[in-house]
């Protein structure tokens, strides 16, 4: 009996030290939170950050008509965003207390349920600045509408098409430090991994390799589910992924193609 009684009552202590791990996800608004919102925007954030929000606020309120243009898109409702004033508070917002442990140090936002969550542009991250951080936002507004149209899209083009149409371009000389990514590589879906073999800039190459090469047209059609890479490109993914990797090497000057100007500059 007593050893029934000690079970029961570890059982509670895990359960308990559960419930205490993931209470953060259920309570996204910062305490004492003020809100900006417009029809498809709402940005939710502490009086301290209320700087960063307004930009943050008066870059989607400009920005993000031309992204749901080019991804196709009509909101139904406004997309919330949080502002966070520390990594920390982004970090328990995502999956819990736990995620404080693990989460890398260049995190500074992330999209959940198209819902967007976000360091303030004030904040200190590895590798971000202010305008790189501000910038960032969208890239998670891409992410939150992907969730709409088609949340099955993989890892690599969800973040290949944000890093894009939010303008991050990398620096040609990261990719001298980083291999190419394998196919089997384009498939990863953990995020860390991702992150740790150059996910973010590589992916960013696929996608403009393929509007360069094909058309934005195409590569939205792929990227909303209208088809596969044989439906929609006529190629299969290997015989794609071999046009990309001679694109790289030919230090990203690819000798045909569409051309495409949908991107923003």
């Amino acid at each position: 009996m007593k050893r029934k009684s000690k079970l029961m009552s570890v059982l509670l202590i895990l359960i308990c030290l559960a419930v205490l791990q993931t209470l953060p996800v259920f309570f996204l608004k910062p305490v004492g939170s003020i809100t900006l919102e417009e029809r498809n925007i709402r940005v939710h954030f502490q009086l301290r950050d209320e700087e960063g929000a307004r930009e943050v606020f008066d870059l989607l309120r400009t920005r993000s008509s031309q992204i749901y243009q080019q991804m196709n898109y009509t909101p139904q409702k406004p997309i919330d965003v949080y502002i966070y004033h520390t990594q920390k508070q982004l970090a328990v917002r995502e999956a819990g207390l736990v995620t404080l442990l693990v989460a890398p140090g260049w995190h500074i936002g992330d999209s959940h349920g198209g819902t967007i969550m976000m360091l303030t542009p004030y904040g200190k991250a590895e590798t971000h600045n202010h305008e790189t951080i501000l910038n960032a936002t969208l890239h998670e507004l891409v992410h939150s509408i992907v969730h709409y149209v088609n949340p099955d899209l993989s890892y690599f083009w969800d973040n290949g098409i944000a890093t894009y149409l939010a303008g991050q371009k990398p620096l040609v000389e990261y990719y001298n430090s980083r291999p190419l990514p394998s196919v089997d590589d384009m498939h990863i879906e953990n995020g860390i991994k991702f992150g740790n073999m150059g996910g973010y800039a590589y992916s960013y190459k696929y996608i403009e390799f393929l509007d360069s090469a094909y058309g934005w047209e195409k590569v939205i059609a792929y990227a909303r589910g209208d088809g596969g890479y044989a439906e929609v490109f006529g190629k299969t993914e290997r015989e794609l992924y071999e046009e990309w990797s001679e694109y790289m090497s030919r230090g990203m000057d690819y000798p045909y193609g569409s051309q495409s100007k949908s991107k923003p500059d």
